[in-house]
């Protein structure tokens, strides 16, 4: 188990490093290109595989433990070590972070998104794998922080050179945000180390360890300091503003990481060290955390709503990076209640929101392609883009994803929102019951505006109608789907989007034919689209299938979690 872990945080920068080296002659396959893409599919598929194997080979019986673990002295001046292990907490994390880097790495090998060299590519996908894993693993404050920043680096040239429009502002804006909040998160951390006399995790978890060294006053600094630097990865509002603009120039693949697992970052860090090294701290600041949190939530759906009315030229990603604003909202508001039921419901979300928003960045991406732009406005058109007729498994899938975001009973997107306020409904003890009511009754406005914006979005981008305008709209012309002028990942304009599916980087300029063509009722607006191809089944099959199977079983993901919450509230007892 030692090794497992070992090798699910180091083989992925192991990867990286052999991604930048030549490729054997015997391995180049049909060019070096597809031996890089395929190495990269290879790691990120080894350490799948590991870290699997963790996660069978863990003691179900005892999830509150720290299993795996290894604790070697690396700095005895400061008592700094390299100490790993995972416990309920982290496992479901860990796990997730995996499976979606090994699902990026499998699209990208059949659509690499157009920049510089794949070997880059590969490599920096390995390095952010590595970083975000390590975040999940170490239990000393200092790797964490290390961890922690190692994961900016990679996503800032992930968006500057292989992203789309707008994508180096988006990239200096997505670096400056998080760096500036990490400043003060490394004072935070340096604070609790230094007044305790230890940076291990686990010691500083037990009530009568060196925890009792941390004055009320020292909490409320630690707590005030670690907490903004979480707050700005999380992101929390009103420090979400980096979100949307990284989401929207990121190339695919970038957008279901960012969304999928460097969110999640900062909001275990919240469970892992503000809630049990500084609780005192931790309570004198939930209200107000729980405040924006429900702030975000109401925002994150209100700019949705407005983003997907007629004539708002809303872009599809830049909705959904907004309703991660809401969604985070839910998990924030979890942890605010620091109940059981809350954190466990947190946690929930954490994975839920990992599965279904990275599917639905997933869709977006692939109808970008299709369509040559992601603009609802151009999308939709006057009739909706009826996805259903154009491509009926596309369209399918899409409204699936949008059902799960919404929260529907059944799916994954439904436990943790719903967790997250009953343990609002009965906050921890010495926390304002009337205020976290009224939290509670605002986080479920929420989730009314949630509905209202997704099924929106479903109706204009899968829904379409059989008018005369539309039976005889051209595909690519007029006001129908695919008018105007898209972007291409690397920033320049691109025609209306022809018959086929638009290859990503195309330069082409080719226009549709000047003459009108009579189409079939059941076309619905405009010819068929390719619909899902094989290499995007490989890659978004595990997510649909995991979003029904956590929603059918909840108790597979809580009787993880539940144990170690309560023992981590409970002071390590």
């Amino acid at each position: 188990m030692q090794l497992l872990l070992a090798v699910v945080v180091v083989l992925p920068l192991v990867g990286a490093v052999a991604a930048l080296l030549p490729a054997p002659p015997g391995l180049k396959g049909r060019s070096p290109e597809q031996a890089v893409l395929r190495h990269g599919v290879t790691v990120t598929g080894v350490v799948l595989a590991a870290a699997i194997a963790l996660a069978v080979g863990f003691d179900h019986d005892h999830p509150a433990r720290m299993q795996a673990t290894t604790d070697i002295s690396w700095i005895p001046a400061l008592d700094i070590r390299i100490h790993l292990g995972i416990d309920g907490i982290s496992l479901p994390l860990l796990v997730l972070t995996a499976l979606l880097t090994f699902l990026c790495a499998l699209y990208s090998y059949s659509h690499l998104p157009k920049g510089p060299s794949p070997k880059a590519f590969v490599a920096l996908l390995l390095v952010l794998e590595s970083g975000t894993l390590a975040t999940f693993a170490v239990l000393d404050l200092v790797l964490f922080f290390l961890a922690f920043e190692m994961v900016l680096i990679p996503m800032y040239f992930l968006i500057a050179r292989w992203g789309g429009e707008h994508r180096v502002a988006a990239a200096w804006k997505f670096i400056l945000y998080t760096l500036l909040g990490s400043v003060v998160m490394l004072l935070g951390l340096l604070l609790i180390g230094l007044k305790s006399g230890t940076f291990d995790m686990v010691a500083l978890a037990t009530d009568n360890g060196p925890k009792a060294q941390l004055s009320h006053t020292i909490q409320i600094l630690a707590v005030l300091a670690v907490g903004i630097g979480l707050a700005v990865k999380s992101p929390m509002w009103p420090l979400h503003s980096w979100l949307p603009d990284a989401h929207t120039a990121a190339p695919t693949v970038g957008s279901v990481l960012l969304a999928g697992v460097l969110l999640k970052m900062g909001t275990y860090g919240f469970v892992r060290i503000a809630l049990p090294i500084a609780p005192d701290g931790m309570h004198t600041f939930a209200p107000y955390l729980a405040a924006f949190a429900v702030a975000g939530i109401i925002y994150g759906s209100l700019a949705c709503l407005a983003l997907a009315r007629r004539g708002a030229k809303g872009d599809l990603k830049r909705l959904i990076a907004y309703s991660s604003v809401g969604h985070m909202g839910f998990v924030l508001l979890g942890i605010a209640t620091m109940t059981p039921t809350g954190v466990n419901g947190a946690l929930f979300a954490n994975i839920a929101h990992g599965l279904i928003t990275g599917l639905l960045f997933f869709l977006v991406g692939a109808l970008k392609d299709r369509y040559g732009t992601s603009d609802l406005d151009q999308l939709a058109g006057h009739t909706g883009a009826a996805l259903y007729g154009r491509a009926p498994r596309l369209g399918g899938l899409f409204a699936f994803g949008a059902i799960a975001s919404l929260g529907l009973p059944g799916l994954a997107g439904f436990w943790g929102e719903m967790l997250a306020m009953f343990g609002a409904f009965q906050p921890a003890a010495g926390l304002s019951r009337p205020a976290f009511l009224t939290f509670m009754a605002l986080a479920g406005l929420g989730t009314l505006l949630t509905a209202a914006y997704l099924l929106i979005v479903v109706r204009r981008v899968c829904m379409g109608g059989r008018t005369e305008e539309s039976a005889r709209q051209p595909y690519g012309s007029g006001t129908g789907v695919g008018t105007g002028t898209g972007t291409e990942p690397d920033g320049g304009p691109t025609a209306p989007a022809p018959a086929a599916p638009a290859t990503t980087g195309s330069t082409a300029t080719a226009t549709a034919p000047a003459t009108t063509t009579t189409l079939a009722p059941e076309n619905q607006g405009g010819p068929t689209i390719p619909d899902i191809a094989r290499h995007e089944y490989a890659a978004w099959s595990p997510l649909a299938v995991l979003t029904v199977v956590a929603g059918l079983w909840p108790a597979a993901l809580l009787g993880l979690t539940d144990p170690a919450v309560q023992q981590l509230l409970g002071g390590g007892k």
